[in-house]
């Protein structure tokens, strides 16, 4: 029986003997961590790795949209970001050697960190990787990995329980490649270990399962039966655990090796039942194989031929050469029995093949055997008509295998030219495929970048204008609407007391037409933006807009006096254009607006308890207000993410970037 080493893809930070065994409840609370603000983004970036790598076998849309959140929750903490490829290797099927590439990345960005958690978490990246290889029938390279790398850096890490449970799986890689002495010892040291740390999960009762295979393996039943029994006590807190699979295939070799076949069928019929039940069907190769050898011993070679159909319907064992060895010799030795030459003799040729070079001269001598026993049983049927036809059918069958091996080469050598037409066809079909897409890419790069270049031009544009509008304004016609009204007040203070309610109206009206200019003039370009900078700017714009019905409450964090004017210009303007939306259309009675720098990225967030609206229909007829905002965050090369619903408000998150424009 193979056993195969777990994927550790939901909870890379714990130990692996304390992932819990409640899923669901596990997955409500970290649902609970993600969606809580009140936590801090690194611990809602990990619940949301997690929560992606729980549904990355089963529901792959959901996970991606998990994935997403932690990404963009993980961007101000590298070492979150540094683990990304282990969590995208998780959407790959486990035997994909892809995954070897993503492990090897995640280790390579996280080797810069020194930290215990750095090391543990590269440890079972290894691990992992070690399990690819073996589902991959790299057996030897598996043990290797978990020797140089698990091991190495667990011991660094210091995670004393992790690091016995790395000897269960190099004991269990070693059980597979024959090295069964050596795979005791480890077994022993990770046993004592975890009898030390005094540890109750059931990845525990699992070294104890395979403990127990290896020591059948090495003929030591009463010390199997020990482990087995250890491990039954184990997992009557688990009856839900796939592990009691994995124990029931364990139980059925030691009742196999000890000659109790019948109890050994009801032992693998349980784990079969088990798995089907708790969808873990890929271990049924073992259960399969031990009732594949019951069914042999017990001389019900139908049986037996019927479970080794079901065995080559399985995936796993099509992927592990040791487990298909040993069914090849098995059902080879069923048919024997049976009479079945021919397939007795097919089987065992499968076996050698796939047998080491240690055995290879005893797998010839029973092929050998089986085909004079074949050949034997041929020759009687067929022995008198060559009496009767001796001479003609020499002749005759000598041309007709001329003719035969002609007529093969022929076709072989048709059939090798058709290949390389039908090669040569595909190749070229694919290049010119591949060239129309690259030109199509690239034509639509172009566009996108031609329309990037057009909208920064009349952005700028517009700002400049602005600009000019404003000192006009304010240097022109404001200082004229000012020279005005000295000689319109000089003129009413030579008249005194008789100065007429038409002239005080006429002072009145030209002081609101100079505010109104002024107000006009501080839109187009904003005098605090330039004298005192971003931060002070975006603090008066909050206050000319907040009412005794509309509190405005902004947030600034990090916010650098050293940003290039022009895109402290297009930054207020976004916020200009934000809040100016807001007051027109949401109702709401609180606005916050939060704006933060780290390096070259500028965040900013808005949220209002207004009357919201449906981001849909009203993307889809987005007016001007929005399609500035649009305009201005591609500008600074950055993201916008809008997110309402009616009666529920509205959210705007903007991520720019300071650094580049386009």
């Amino acid at each position: 029986m193979i056993r195969l080493l777990g994927l550790l893809i939901l909870f890379p930070l714990f130990a692996i003997g304390q992932i819990p065994i409640e899923e669901n409840r596990y997955l409500d609370s970290l649902r609970k961590v993600a969606q809580n603000k009140n936590m801090g983004d690194s611990s809602r970036a990990l619940a949301n790795y997690f929560i992606s790598g729980f549904f990355s076998k089963t529901d792959v849309k959901q996970a991606r949209i998990y994935l997403k959140e932690a990404n963009k929750l993980a961007k101000a903490h590298p070492f979150l970001l540094a683990g990304v490829p282990f969590y995208e290797a998780a959407f790959l099927p486990d035997d994909d050697e892809r995954g070897l590439i993503l492990y090897k990345k995640a280790d390579s960005l996280l080797a810069k960190f020194t930290t215990d958690e750095a090391y543990l978490f590269r440890s079972k990246i290894w691990l992992n990787y070690a399990s690819v290889l073996q589902l991959n029938d790299k057996q030897t390279e598996a043990v290797n990995t978990i020797i140089s790398k698990s091991i190495p850096l667990t011991k660094k890490g210091k995670g004393d329980i992790l690091l016995y449970f790395m000897y269960a799986d190099l004991a269990t890689l070693l059980s597979n490649i024959g090295q069964n002495k050596q795979s005791k010892a480890y077994f022993s040291m990770a046993i004592d270990g975890l009898k030390k740390v005094k540890s109750n999960s059931s990845r525990v009762a699992a070294v104890y399962v395979d403990a127990s295979s290896t020591l059948c393996l090495l003929k030591e039943y009463k010390q199997a039966a020990a482990m087995l029994d250890e491990a039954r006590k184990r997992l009557v807190q688990f009856p839900k655990s796939p592990i009691n699979s994995h124990f029931y295939a364990a139980e059925s070799m030691y009742l196999n090796k000890t000659s109790a076949y019948k109890k050994a069928l009801i032992s693998a019929d349980k784990g079969l039942s088990l798995a089907s039940e708790l969808h873990t069907e890929y271990m049924n190769h073992g259960l399969l194989l031990e009732k594949l050898e019951s069914f042999s011993k017990l001389k019900n070679y139908r049986a037996a031929e019927k479970v080794f159909y079901e065995l080559q319907q399985d995936e796993m064992f099509q992927s592990l050469s040791n487990v298909r060895r040993n069914a090849y010799k098995t059902i080879a030795q069923v048919y024997a029995a049976d009479k079945q030459f021919p397939n007795a003799y097919f089987w065992m040729e499968q076996y050698s093949r796939l047998n080491d070079s240690i055995s290879e001269s005893n797998i010839k001598k029973e092929i050998y055997e089986m085909e004079i026993r074949f050949r034997n049983q041929e020759n009687l049927h067929n022995i008198s008509m060559l009496k009767s036809q001796k001479a003609k059918a020499e002749f005759s069958a000598a041309n007709n295998r001329l003719m035969s091996w002609l007529l093969a080469v022929a076709v072989l050598f048709f059939l090798l030219l058709l290949f390389l037409v039908l090669l040569n066809y595909q190749k070229s079909r694919r290049l010119a495929r591949q060239e129309k897409i690259s030109y199509k890419q690239q034509l639509k790069e172009l566009a996108q970048q031609k329309q990037l270049q057009v909208g920064s031009a009349l952005i700028e544009g517009e700002e400049r204008e602005r600009k000019r509008m404003a000192r006009d304004l304010h240097d022109g016609l404001g200082g004229l609407l000012a020279g005005v009204r000295l000689h319109l007040s000089a003129l009413f203070q030579k008249n005194g007391p008789q100065t007429s309610e038409t002239e005080m109206a006429i002072m009145g009206q030209l002081d609101s037409s100079l505010s109104e200019l002024r107000r006009v003039a501080k839109n187009m370009m904003p005098e605090t933006l330039i004298k005192f900078g971003l931060e002070q700017a975006i603090l008066d714009l909050c206050m000319s807009y907040s009412t005794p019905i509309l509190k405005i409450e902004f947030q600034p964090f990090g916010i650098k006096t050293d940003l290039p004017e022009k895109n402290q210009i297009m930054i207020y303007r976004i916020i200009q254009e934000i809040l100016a939306n807001a007051v027109r259309h949401a109702s709401a009675s609180t606005i916050m607006l939060q704006c933060s720098q780290n390096e070259n990225i500028f965040l900013i967030t808005a949220e209002d308890d207004g009357k919201g609206f449906d981001t849909d229909q009203k993307i889809a007829t987005a007016g001007m207000g929005l399609e500035n905002i649009k305009a201005r965050v591609e500008y600074l090369n950055g993201k916008l993410d809008l997110s309402s619903k009616p009666n529920e408000g509205t959210i705007i998150n903007i991520e720019l970037d300071v650094c580049k424009t386009s």
